[in-house]
């Protein structure tokens, strides 16, 4: 006489087991260069604390997207700041915007500021920032920090008890650290991309 085996009573699927959605939607396994994964986790470590959704308007955006305009026309002529001159469309030569803007591409993206705290450093609402994570964070130069969970653009400025991220406007504080190792410097600005 054959017996069939009793129903396994563990494993297989069960209601409510398994890994929970971290970000409201199903997630996708992805190889990312060793040097970024700090700043990969930082971000949506961020994303979960602060309760932004994904695909907000300051996610970084990835320098490729930059790239993709390789070269543009060098006009042969100066155009005046002052008096009006005649022009022509005389091509001397093309520029690789890629190479003006960008020193490591593996090392650089790019991310869209809100608000005003940087104004008077020429930084306004909206622009995108050319951000190099290469490049040393040093005293006096303009960074993307995280500070719990939020991400700022400031100038990292060296004080006798510690480090300050100083707004270039008046209408803000400047965010005052202790020691730098407190800060999580994203990467150093290099570039403001804005539109006239």
């Amino acid at each position: 006489m054959q017996t069939e085996s009793p129903k396994p009573r563990h494993g297989g699927t069960r209601q409510g087991a398994g890994r929970k959605a971290a970000y409201g939607e199903p997630t996708k396994t992805v190889r990312v260069p060793q040097s970024l994964v700090p700043v990969v986790v930082g971000y949506l470590d961020g994303l979960k604390r602060s309760g932004h959704a994904i695909g907000e308007t300051t996610r970084p955006r990835p320098i490729a997207a930059l790239r993709a305009v390789n070269a543009v026309a060098v006009l042969g002529r100066r155009v005046r700041a002052g008096e009006p001159t005649a022009g022509d469309d005389y091509q001397e030569d093309t520029v690789d915007l890629g190479k003006h803007l960008v020193r490591d591409p593996s090392c650089t993206f790019v991310i869209k500021v809100a608000g005003l705290s940087m104004r008077d450093a020429g930084i306004a609402d909206g622009d995108e920032l050319v951000v190099d994570r290469g490049l040393g964070a040093e005293d006096g130069r303009i960074v993307v920090a995280d500070i719990d969970g939020e991400l700022t653009v400031k100038r990292l400025k060296r004080t006798a008890t510690g480090w300050l991220l100083q707004a270039a406007n008046p209408d803000f504080a400047d965010i005052c650290v202790e020691s730098k190792s407190e800060l999580n410097i994203w990467g150093v600005v290099t570039c403001v991309l804005h539109a006239v």
